[in-house]
């Protein structure tokens, strides 16, 4: 193994994924794995933190689970030049921009990807660089022209407000549930969930809902509703 080898943790919920990762990472002389973990907790951070590595592969679904938050600053504070891959990414536009919006990753693997893709966006990620397809880049594009848009029009600092269906409907989906489970828990039909979160991202200017649970936390519209 090279002195010089990059250092790299792998945090995943499945251990078969943990283990094969580990195995074929091994094998390149220029890379060591340093530590891997099932979950986000501070211990985790703490072990993250003593072997500092220079990269995180972080599930998907934790971030989901967790915030995207928790990772960025754990992170932070366990390696402050530790930079974070985001592996598992299903290919929906809203889990894509949701990984792109989130606080501390670098760059993200979708659920198909390859080894192959995983090793280029190492190398993309450790050289200050991020690979996209041409679809995802417009996504973002698009994102920041409605940042922009919303800048121009002065709507940065304003309190967006919720009706009360809607604020439940966001307090549901920051806990994780899909459209059938919120319509199952508030005893409506899933086309009236669907109607409610085209409404909330309307009013928000946003495109998809985990941006609009973000967007709502930080202006702290929740209890100012009508």
């Amino acid at each position: 193994m090279q002195s010089d080898a990059l250092r790299i943790a792998v945090v995943h919920r499945d251990g078969l994924y943990r283990d094969c990762l580990r195995r074929c990472l091994a094998q390149a002389e220029s890379i060591s794995v340093v530590h891997c973990a099932s979950g986000l907790d501070h211990e985790t951070w703490e072990i993250v933190g003593s072997c500092g590595p220079d990269l995180l592969l972080l599930e998907y679904g934790l971030c989901r689970q967790q915030g995207f938050c928790q990772p960025a600053k754990g992170g932070c504070a366990a390696s402050p030049a530790m930079k974070v891959i985001v592996v598992g990414v299903p290919n929906r536009e809203e889990d894509i921009l949701a990984c792109i919006e989130g606080e501390g990753a670098a760059g993200y693997l979708s659920v198909d990807s390859t080894l192959s893709d995983l090793m280029n966006n190492i190398n993309a990620v450790m050289n200050g660089e991020t690979l996209c397809s041409p679809r995802v880049a417009s996504l973002a594009f698009d994102r920041v022209s409605t940042l922009t848009r919303r800048i121009e029009h002065g709507r940065a600092g304003e309190r967006t407000r919720l009706t009360r269906r809607e604020a439940e409907i966001i307090s549901l989906i920051d806990a994780g549930l899909s459209n059938k489970e919120i319509a199952v828990r508030l005893n409506i039909e899933v086309s009236t969930v669907k109607n409610h979160v085209h409404n909330i991202l309307d009013k928000l200017q946003l495109h998809n809902r985990y941006s609009a649970v973000k967007q709502i936390k930080e202006q702290r519209i929740l209890a100012g509703l009508h």
